[in-house]
């Protein structure tokens, strides 16, 4: 599969880093839906993990659940349907604050203060109306994200420090095919199974 590297070019990703670059895409991906339904939303992080992806997420007042899970799950199906193409950019430090400061994104704009000292530029992909900070890589256009599931909602604080407010964060997976994330998601129904005959 291709991908848009970190530095912008277009080139083939290693099979062994497919799944991990479709995850950090889907993060992305579940970030502009939650945007689209949560105009007020300030996000933090939003990292691809061993088993899937997360984002934390400053809703205000607002508070997801699960319930409204399978609603940004819709949303994000749009966004892929709209095959966004990524572009990737840099801004100087000055630029890149101002642009977060305008869009309200106080945590991004704290992220970029720490490395404005060192001098280098800051780095974003935009698909569609959404501009995210970060390195990447990403897949080429969303339409590459087809196989993936919102999982659960918790709660964490802003950088892990309990001084800070408390983040909400919602967790996800993806998958390059559908066959491996439906193997997956009965894997962790079966486990909640065994689970729930220990508690009995």
């Amino acid at each position: 599969m291709k991908i848009l590297n970190n530095d912008g070019s277009v080139v083939e990703c290693p099979a062994d880093e497919v799944t991990h670059v479709v995850r950090h895409s889907a993060a992305h991906v579940m970030a502009q839906a939650i945007k689209r339904l949560y105009p007020e939303a300030d996000f933090a992080y939003g990292p691809a993990t061993d088993n899937g992806f997360y984002y934390d997420v400053d809703l205000g007042d607002n508070k997801i659940g699960e319930e409204d899970l399978p609603a940004i799950e819709a949303e994000m199906k749009k966004i892929v349907k709209e095959a966004l193409p990524l572009e990737r950019y840099e801004l100087d430090p000055e630029e890149a604050i101002e642009l977060m400061e305008k869009k309200g994104e106080i945590y991004k704009v704290e992220l970029i203060k720490e490395h404005a000292g060192k001098g280098e530029k800051i780095s974003f992909f935009r698909q569609g109306e959404f501009d995210e900070l970060c390195a990447g890589p990403h897949v080429p256009d969303t339409s590459r994200v087809k196989a993936f599931k919102l999982t659960s909602c918790t709660g964490a604080y802003w950088r892990g420090d309990s001084d800070n407010k408390m983040l909400q964060r919602i967790y996800g997976t993806a998958f390059t095919k559908k066959e491996d994330l439906d193997n997956y998601l009965t894997m962790l129904e079966e486990a909640k199974k065994r689970d729930h005959r220990k508690l009995g």
